[in-house]
């Protein structure tokens, strides 16, 4: 982009009295490589006109422009070559994490399958030893009750004389001693 260049000039000669600047000169400049810069002073007892230019105050400023810097093909190249070496790294590198990570997902389902089935074996085994607990204190309580039939049974006989009824009594005995040894 071209700019061309600008000028705008106002000037007044200084009439009567105290002077600091004989003339007064406002200048504008715009360029692509060049300053643009304002130069002007002021009047102090000078006639009092209508016109509303003549009584400006002045002022001098100074912009300046920045040259960018300019990119060749050859390097923006380089850089882009560079960029696409670094993002194939960081592409292996997210590859071999995703196949662990995938590893280690697969690992934890199959371990999460294996627990729910022992939690499973775990439930059967606990309601097994609670049917045997209950068993064993039917067993438990039958054989108390035997216990106390016999008690009371060879109290019985022993209170009544003779050797039949003492016979029998033993037969009995053997025979309540084998079925509690059944069960």
């Amino acid at each position: 982009m071209q700019f061309t260049s600008v000028s705008n000039v106002l000037t007044s000669i200084a009439g009567v009295g105290l002077s600091f600047a004989t003339s007064t000169t406002a200048t504008t400049t715009v360029t692509t490589t060049t300053a643009t810069t304002v130069t002007s002073g002021f009047t102090v007892n000078q006639q009092l006109s209508s016109g509303g230019f003549e009584n400006l105050v002045p002022y001098t400023s100074t912009v300046s422009v920045v040259p960018t810097p300019v990119m060749t093909y050859a390097q923006l190249e380089g850089l882009v070559n560079e960029w696409n070496l670094e993002l194939e790294d960081q592409e292996k590198c997210f590859l071999l994490q995703a196949t662990q990570v995938n590893a280690w997902d697969r690992t934890l389902i199959e371990n999460g399958e294996m627990i729910c089935i022992l939690h499973g074996e775990v439930n059967k085994v606990k309601l097994d030893q609670k049917r045997l607990e209950q068993e064993l204190d039917f067993i438990l309580s039958q054989q108390q009750e035997l216990e106390f039939l016999l008690t009371y049974l060879e109290e019985s006989v022993s209170d009544q004389s003779g050797l039949h009824y003492l016979q029998h009594a033993d037969e009995e005995r053997v025979e309540t001693s084998s079925r509690s040894a059944e069960f």
